[in-house]
Order: C-alpha cells, then sequence, then structure tokens
C-alpha cells in the first residue's frame, strides 16, 4: 500500500501537465508573451520533477503496440512507413506510478 501511496494525486495532476503542454506548443511572438511561456515552462518543469521524484514515469509509446500500456484510440492501414501493430501517433501520453499504470498512452495504430 505504501508503494503506490500518492497515486490519487499523482492521478488528478496529470491534466494539469497535459494543459502545461498545450500552453508551452503555442508560438509566441511578443515579448510579454515569451515572459509568459518561460513562466510556464518553469511551472512545467517543476511538476515534472516533483511527479518523477515520486515515482511517477512516463510511459514509452514509440514503436510496437503494447495494449498493457497504451490505449488504441485509432487505428490506421499499415503503410511503408508504419508496420502492422506499432504506434503512429500519440494523441495523449499515459504514465506509471513505480509499476502500475496510472493512465494508459492513448495512441493511433496501424493494423
Amino acid at each position: 500500500m505504501a508503494k503506490y501511496d500518492g497515486q490519487k494525486l499523482a492521478t488528478a495532476v496529470l491534466p494539469v501537465l497535459d494543459n502545461l503542454e498545450r500552453a508551452l506548443a503555442t508560438e509566441v511572438k511578443d515579448d510579454g508573451a515569451q515572459s509568459l511561456k518561460k513562466g510556464v515552462e518553469m511551472v512545467y518543469s517543476h511538476l515534472d520533477n516533483a511527479l518523477k521524484e515520486n515515482g511517477v514515469t512516463e510511459i514509452e509509446a514509440t514503436g510496437k503496440f503494447d495494449p498493457n500500456l497504451q490505449q488504441a484510440v485509432q487505428t490506421v492501414p499499415a503503410d511503408k512507413d508504419h508496420a502492422k501493430d506499432t504506434v503512429v501517433q500519440v494523441l495523449q501520453k499515459g504514465y506509471k506510478l513505480k509499476d502500475r499504470v496510472l493512465r494508459p498512452a492513448m495512441v493511433v495504430v496501424a493494423n
């Protein structure tokens, strides 16, 4: 039980991490927006480090599809660039607390 202490808090914080990543993906041009983005980067970095220090890690979602760690939310035909049963795109990152999946990665899979 102690091994997974903090699971509820970590799960609740993951959407915040997602929203910060979306904010950082936004292109900014003026100095005021650039300063704001720098502040968001700092918040994201501190939150990410706090999660890592408490055993929360991102699930690797590239390569072969793993239904234990990833959730296929869409499929596309396999082609020369994407073999069958491989991840084509990550729609939402997944996370684990030590060896327990908090949230599977949502992915597009070639079939």
